[in-house]
């Protein structure tokens, strides 16, 4: 009987600064995930590149599927 593989989920928290106008991600799951864009989808994009990137470089194979959640500023 083959193996049978779960695919692996990557959050990303995407937060939007109005003074800055723009988003940005980093993940808790993909150390070095970091995006930025002027739209969400912008920077899901570049998201999704950073993890494919990180992948490759570090031979993994195809990265596992990225969830984008939404994240506020910690305001400490």
């Amino acid at each position: 009987m083959p193996a049978v593989h779960e695919a692996r989920e990557i959050v990303v928290n995407v937060y939007y600064s109005q003074e800055a106008r723009g988003f940005w991600a980093e993940s808790p799951d993909l150390n070095g995930l970091a995006a930025s864009g002027d739209t969400r989808a912008e920077v899901e994009q570049e998201a999704r590149w950073a993890a494919e990137t990180i992948y490759e470089y570090q031979g993994r194979g195809e990265p596992p599927n990225l969830v984008f959640r939404d994240a506020k500023i910690s305001e400490e």
